[in-house]
């Protein structure tokens, strides 16, 4: 399988953010847009950082969070300014595999790449 075949279906492009498909409607709506438009909203880099780790968040909404995490520590690198006290590595890691047909869940909206909710926790959101 090369790359290309391996990555989730767009089905739509929100605000840039490409709307990934085998999710209701009312899902992409309801739960995907505003998560999108929340993630938009927030300028504090560890924020972003925390919620592209966070696996109850849309896989969408948390790969804009990563994209704009490394954003702002290229726009710092550049600048030669103060890079964000974050691990970028770490950040990368925890979106891994939300764009892979390979490694999508069949049970949550994630990847097998995530980690799991711990005993009585419930993040991850059950695919319908």
């Amino acid at each position: 399988m090369t790359q290309a075949e391996d990555r989730i279906v767009i089905l739509e492009t929100y605000r840039g953010v490409g709307i990934h498909d085998q999710q209701p409607r009312e899902r992409i709506e309801g739960v995907v847009k505003p998560a999108i438009d929340r993630v938009l909203g927030i300028g504090d880099v560890k924020r972003l950082a925390d919620y592209a780790a966070d696996t109850g968040n849309p896989p969408e909404a948390r790969l804009l969070a990563s994209a704009r995490v490394e954003a702002m520590w290229e726009l710092a690198a550049e600048s030669r300014e103060l890079r964000p006290d974050i691990d970028l590595a770490v950040v990368k890691a925890s979106v891994a595999g939300l764009q892979s047909m390979r490694w999508r869940s069949s049970q949550y909206y994630g990847s097998l790449l995530d980690r799991r909710d711990g005993p009585g926790q419930r993040r991850q959101v059950p695919r319908t």
